[in-house]
């Protein structure tokens, strides 16, 4: 049998782009049980059939063994809140959220851009998961945008699609990255002070195009995450999106330098808005938990974009 390093592994399943559900059932003494899980498959339209896998490690495993009927409930986009309670609240989860039981018991939670409830077609022991499939007998769906999952961060479509497409007012419109490698993020020198990587952007909705072309050019190699700041000034019509980025090198260059995060408050940067942001990277990269900023360079509202 190959071994591989876990947690290697687990990154690199982590690349594929999924959406993010929360798993229902209730037990035979009524218990209700929950789990997040990205683990979710259509499989089958005749009959209606889909799968998901949970964990053997879960406390609810044995509900889910067990278990005559389920629910899968896709999260919205604006659901983050959602997700992390099923993935790590020890307590009551169902007391902290709103939904009603379908046909069978199974909460169906208020709110998901789609839930379907399902009777247990067939369970298959795959290592410590087991596949669940179930038989659908009723679905809804709203057609809001899901919440998306990605390299152990949410990304939303609705946002990124936001991001990449600048109002047609604008004056400028500029895209960069706050790029980090080893614990430093990649600043340049400028008269002004330090700043991020950027560039003008030349077409309207060629944002994540535009970055990934600079970065190309300047020889960098980083992995582009999701959106993490939009500046959005209707005054002076200056548009700005910051995405986040990792590389696999903190290796200084002609392009700029790599800055230790715990250094950033010490250091001159090149505007106050962009000292802002980045003493809050510094301070959600502690945290693990990070938010999208939506506002303009004074004042705007930061959206949650926890990791996981």
């Amino acid at each position: 049998m190959t071994h591989f390093d876990p947690k290697a592994l687990r990154q690199a399943f982590g690349t594929f782009l999924t959406g993010v559900t929360v798993v229902t059932a209730k037990s035979n003494t009524g218990e209700l049980v929950g789990f997040t899980a990205n683990s979710f498959t259509s499989v089958s339209l005749e009959p209606p059939l889909l799968l998901v896998c949970p964990s053997k490690s879960l406390t609810s495993y044995p509900v889910f063994d067990e278990c005559t009927h389920f629910a899968v409930n896709v999260l919205a986009e604006d659901q983050q809140d959602v997700s992390n309670l099923f993935a790590g609240f020890s307590g009551d989860r169902f007391a902290e959220v709103q939904w009603h039981p379908d046909a069978f018991g199974s909460p169906i939670l208020a709110g998901a851009t789609s839930s379907f409830s399902c009777s247990t077609h067939q369970k298959v022991d795959a290592g410590d998961h087991v596949v669940l499939m179930g038989e659908i007998q009723d679905f809804s769906s709203t057609g809001q945008e899901g919440l998306g999952y990605s390299n152990q961060g949410y990304f939303s479509l609705g946002l990124e699609r936001g991001a990449g497409e600048a109002p047609a007012t604008v004056r400028s419109f500029r895209v960069g990255a706050i790029i980090e490698a080893d614990g430093k993020v990649l600043l340049q020198s400028s008269d002004d002070g330090y700043r991020l990587p950027s560039v003008e952007v030349q077409s309207r909705t060629g944002a994540l195009a535009a970055i990934r072309e600079y970065l190309q050019d300047a020889g960098l190699a980083a992995d582009l995450g999701p959106v993490y700041s939009i500046f959005d000034n209707p005054k002076t019509g200056d548009y700005s999106v910051y995405f986040l980025a990792n590389s696999h090198e903190s290796i200084a260059t002609e392009f700029g330098e790599y800055v230790a995060l715990d250094t950033l408050a010490d250091i001159a940067l090149a505007s106050e808005p962009l000292k802002t942001m980045l003493n809050r990277y510094a301070l959600e990269r502690q945290t693990g938990v990070f938010g999208l900023y939506l506002g303009d360079e004074d004042d705007g509202d930061v959206h949650s974009l926890h990791t996981a």
